[in-house]
């Protein structure tokens, strides 16, 4: 009765902007952070985040369902919206999960999001929120746990505050952590997360599939008015309400703010993608 709501981003593209403001009225329920760990159930320990949907078996399929709809606290009247940054990388066992959902792919310029992936990898993990998580994780999810504390425990060995590898793990990542520059990890994730998400998300009923610009999106309200319409959502008042309240435009060119080696190095390795998708390179 109530497709749920799936958003698709790489990390630091505006996800939890966009889900919050989404998730304003009172007909929707909503994951409140990323839970990695109810979807990495049993699997913790692979080197990357992508997920075979040949492998979704029933009780894990209704383990997952059951576990957002509780951390949600999901009403019967209520539709679900939901996004974890890993789902970019395995958009089809997502799908698997829940063959009717509709998803929103947000995109954002790939230098923005180098730069402030850059910040957070280097940014000490927000505790208030890990412990939340922790207090609604259920037992089978101890695997999560103790792989989260090597991976913050190697990465602190490192220098990065954010853990050895922070965001959506794509298939190299930790190899690459130990042998990139910080700038080639983060544009390489963004990279894997586009080109990912984009090649599966074209795979699906376009009926189900709504792309939005970060960019078009904290331009005004034309575009979240737009997706809004689209998805069926009431109570459009409320969400528009919300999204003036909190929506905050973006100043400048993130890629910018990078020394000129490591702007150097982005523009190379994201260039031809940039230009291809329409930002400057």
């Amino acid at each position: 009765m109530h497709p749920p709501i799936i958003i698709i981003g790489a990390a630091r593209s505006g996800t939890k902007f966009l889900r919050d403001v989404l998730a304003s009225g009172e007909k929707t329920a909503v994951v409140p952070y990323d839970v990695n760990y109810v979807w990495r159930r049993g699997v913790a320990w692979d080197h990357d985040d992508i997920l075979d949907p040949e492998a979704l078996t029933e009780r894990r399929k209704k383990f997952i369902v059951k576990s957002l709809a509780g951390i949600a606290h999901l009403g019967p009247d209520q539709r679900l919206i939901e996004k974890t940054v890993a789902n970019t990388l395995r958009v089809p066992f997502v799908d698997a999960v829940y063959p009717d959902a509709v998803f929103v792919h947000l995109i954002r310029n790939g230098g923005d999001v180098t730069e402030s992936a850059m910040r957070q990898w280097k940014a000490p993990p927000n505790w208030r929120n890990l412990i939340k998580k922790a207090r609604e994780m259920p037992l089978g999810n101890l695997d999560y746990i103790a792989w989260f504390g090597f991976n913050t425990l190697r990465g602190l060995a490192r220098g990065n505050k954010g853990g050895n590898v922070w965001g959506p793990r794509y298939p190299g990542i930790e190899q690459d952590a130990t042998s990139r520059s910080l700038a080639e990890v983060c544009a390489l994730q963004w990279k894997n997360c586009i080109e990912t998400a984009s090649a599966d998300l074209d795979k699906i009923d376009q009926q189900r599939v709504f792309n939005i610009r970060y960019e078009d999106l904290v331009a005004g309200p034309d575009a979240l008015e737009g997706l809004v319409e689209n998805l069926g959502l009431p109570e459009q008042e409320k969400i528009m309400d919300a999204f003036k309240a909190n929506v905050k435009p973006t100043k400048g060119s993130g890629i910018d703010k990078l020394s000129k080696n490591d702007a150097d190095t982005v523009r190379e390795l994201l260039g031809p993608k940039l230009m291809e998708l329409g930002y400057s390179a």
